[in-house]
């Protein structure tokens, strides 16, 4: 911001602090903290962060047979389910809410897009998987989903897989362990997961443009305005989706109807996560004691006073390709983007109509029709390219 600017703005905000509503016909948006967090959250990487616990997680070869196995409906019990099956089209995710698995199961949760999921810090609804490559094991074994085990995977491994598994692994599936074949199956698949990304999309561009504006003084005449003005304000959206995944990578109870078996969300999931031989700090994991296993000690040493937080919790969702991965919410509930926002401006479901506590920022926003399509105007532009 150039130094006529800087000057201009510290001066009415200072007034403001000073003299309550004095400037309240400047409304200075954004303020400094807003420009900061604004700076946030364009122009993603074109690769997803490290992951220390596959070593896999970057080669080639991993991700060309984990893409083959991703589309291979026979690693199923019944032999018509892939990982594709839920994971596929532009979204890459289903357009129900729910999606079908082996003989006539049912999933209890709209299947979460794969796009750009390797940006994230956590994985499934509920947090259930710390890391992409342990996500994977949990839809291969579920009984609703492809209802395989490691009998399965090791006869299909057995084919045409056989030579690039064993030079990966440098051993054959049938000297690979039930519970190590598995890892080795989930490695492969994040290793191809972590290449199906969209990240350069019109938002960044019209964050970059709006930042500029403010350094001219002309950020009231650009388009971008009242939408991001919006998302900061009276939509509170930066709450949550923040940074450039878009997400806080935290937990809220948001308020969404909700009476099926698997409403305590994160609640219910949390122990059996840190529990669990395949979680970061498991001995399948290749790196033990990094990064992702101090945080699962410090997920452990604050349960206590975290677990009221977490009935009803889910994870916050990244927004980024959110127009592509219609319906929406753990419960697949919301159909459009205009429902998604109409959701929230009357500050979720009723009270009865879910487990735990709604998140104390899950209110009535009181929005105008005017910023409501401003604001679904912006969320459709964070489609990016592939």
């Amino acid at each position: 911001m150039n130094a006529k600017r800087l000057s201009a703005r510290l001066a009415c905000l200072l007034v403001v602090g000073l003299l309550a509503n004095a400037c309240e016909n400047e409304d200075p948006f954004p303020s400094f903290d807003e420009l900061d967090k604004l700076q946030q959250l364009h122009t993603m990487p074109q690769h997803p962060p490290r992951d220390t616990t596959n070593r896999f997680a970057d080669d080639p070869r991993a991700a060309s047979l984990g893409n083959r196995l991703f589309h291979d409906p026979k690693l199923s019990s019944c032999g018509t389910v892939s990982c594709a099956s839920c994971h596929d089209g532009d979204g890459r995710t289903v357009d129900k809410p729910k999606a079908d698995g082996c003989n006539g199961g049912v999933t209890g949760r709209n299947p979460p897009t794969i796009l750009n999921v390797d940006y994230l810090r956590w994985f499934m609804w509920d947090g259930r998987a710390d890391r992409l490559w342990n996500q994977a094991i949990l839809p291969m074994t579920s009984p609703v989903e492809m209802n395989s085990n490691p009998t399965i995977l090791r006869t299909q491994l057995n084919g045409s897989y056989m030579g690039e598994y064993t030079e990966l692994f440098n051993k054959t599936p049938d000297t690979t362990q039930d519970d190590e074949l598995l890892a080795n199956v989930g490695k492969l698949m994040q290793a191809y997961e972590r290449q199906v990304n969209r990240v350069n999309s019109p938002f960044d561009e019209d964050v970059k443009r709006f930042i500029a504006a403010v350094d001219a003084g002309t950020e009231k005449d650009d388009p971008a305005y009242l939408g991001l003005k919006t998302y900061f304000r009276k939509g509170q959206c930066i709450v949550c989706h923040q940074g450039v995944t878009m997400s806080d990578n935290l937990f809220h109870n948001l308020g969404v109807k909700d009476s099926s078996p698997g409403a305590p969300g994160q609640t219910a999931a949390i122990d059996a996560m840190l529990d669990w031989k395949f979680n970061a700090a498991g001995p399948y994991s290749d790196d033990r004691t990094g990064q992702d296993a101090t945080r699962l000690n410090t997920v452990r040493s604050t349960l206590g006073e975290k677990r009221a937080e977490m009935d009803g919790a889910y994870k916050t969702s990244t927004l980024r390709n959110i127009a592509l991965t219609a319906p929406y919410m753990h419960t697949g509930e919301l159909k459009t983007l205009e429902d998604v926002v109409e959701f929230y401006n009357k500050g979720g479901d009723e009270v009865g109509t879910f487990s735990g506590t709604r998140t104390e920022t899950i209110k009535k926003l009181d929005l105008s029709d005017e910023e409501k399509k401003a604001l679904v105007k912006l969320l459709e532009s964070m489609t990016g390219t592939p």
